[in-house]
């Protein structure tokens, strides 16, 4: 899977056949995916290769749902209800929030999570399976990766595919985010939102809750303990945990292949968390930038 940092002739396609204005479109991020906000349309652009659009259409429709039931999360661009594929990318069309200094606080996640987990979507989504999403970034970036850094994290997978099946976990499987971290938090005025939908699906509950105490353990972020107490359940002396933190982490790996290429800083990073899961330097990490 290829970022391409959408030339400005990809994204001006894609915004073109949207029927928006994408003039003086502006980089917000590139990871799994590359975001871009588009003043003149009061939109974000979120960008990726035309293999995930099946994921980007299956976003579409949580995000349609989650807004039929007035669910707190980002909305569509009310003038592009679908995604749109041109120039061997697909992209999706949201609603801009303009947000202030001052991001939310992690603990602003937790009633989002309790409600998100108490629904039920009227159709059928994914097994949540971070093995498989990790051995299709794998695949698709064989070209960036390649040596011990590939083998490593093959063998990676092939140890967790062995014992995430045997876990047992408190909490019961039901709705969950999937990527449920403070950086997936934005303000609507003055409500907060949940966003990046990419990954809602069917899953252990405790997963949502291992991303922010794995941001403690790895950047030094404040501490959990209130954010978990809040949730009603500690993750972190949980059976599940230590086998959930190696998944997550490895999630925090793959996640940015398709990156590698075009940014040097996450490269760098990348290669930094390699070299400690290996033994080797402090283990601190630091946020992709």
């Amino acid at each position: 899977m290829k970022v391409v940092l959408a030339g400005e002739s990809t994204l001006h396609r894609l915004c073109q056949a949207a029927g928006l204005d994408g003039r003086d479109a502006r980089l917000i991020r590139v990871c799994a995916n590359v975001v871009f906000h588009l003043p003149h349309a009061g939109a974000v652009a979120r960008v990726s290769s035309a293999e995930t659009q099946a994921r980007a259409r299956r976003t579409v429709r949580v995000a349609r749902w989650l807004d039929s039931i007035g669910f707190p999360a980002v909305r569509l661009h009310p003038d592009v209800p679908e995604a749109i594929v041109a120039e061997g990318q697909v992209a999706t069309f949201w609603e801009y929030y303009p947000q202030p200094p001052q991001s939310p606080e992690a603990i602003r996640l937790v009633p989002l999570l309790r409600l998100l987990h108490s629904e039920a979507p009227p159709f059928p989504l994914p097994a949540w399976d971070p093995v498989a999403d990790a051995r299709n970034s794998l695949q698709a970036a064989s070209a960036v990766l390649r040596g011990e850094d590939r083998r490593f994290l093959l063998d990676w997978c092939d140890r967790l595919e062995q014992e995430l099946p045997s876990n047992q976990y408190a909490l019961p499987y039901g709705l969950i985010h999937g990527d449920a971290w403070v950086g997936n938090l934005l303000w609507r005025g003055e409500e907060v939102v949940l966003s990046d939908l990419d990954q809602v699906c069917h899953g252990p509950r405790e997963w949502d809750l291992v991303p922010t105490a794995v941001n403690t353990l790895r950047f030094g972020h404040p501490s959990t303990e209130e954010f978990l107490a809040a949730y009603g359940f500690d993750v972190t002396a949980a059976e599940a945990f230590l086998v959930l933190r190696q998944a997550r982490e490895l999630v925090m790996l793959t996640g940015v292949l398709p990156a590698l290429a075009s940014r040097p800083s996450i490269a760098r990073e990348f290669g930094r968390r390699i070299a400690n899961l290996r033994g080797f330097g402090d283990d601190r990490w630091s946020p992709y930038e």
